[in-house]
């Protein structure tokens, strides 16, 4: 069984208001360095906030895995 790790440079969004999300992204993704997870559940909306504001930063990223889709890796 694989053992799902959670960093201390990870962040999860589940529960934060979708309008907050650039502003959270923005402290989080300049204040620690890559690689780190931003969790986001499956919510669909969440995901094309969070890939929005890594492409319109140049970010490089992962979307999750074949096994958990709820998630997305910066690199």
């Amino acid at each position: 069984m694989r053992k799902n790790t959670i960093k201390t440079s990870d962040i999860d969004l589940h529960g934060m208001v979708h309008r907050d999300i650039d502003d959270i992204l923005e402290n989080h993704c300049y204040l620690n360095t890559p690689p780190f997870k931003i969790i986001t559940g499956n919510s669909n909306k969440m995901k094309k906030k969070v890939i929005n504001f890594l492409e319109k930063n140049n970010f490089k990223y992962m979307s999750g895995d074949m096994y958990n889709q709820g998630y997305i890796n910066v690199l």
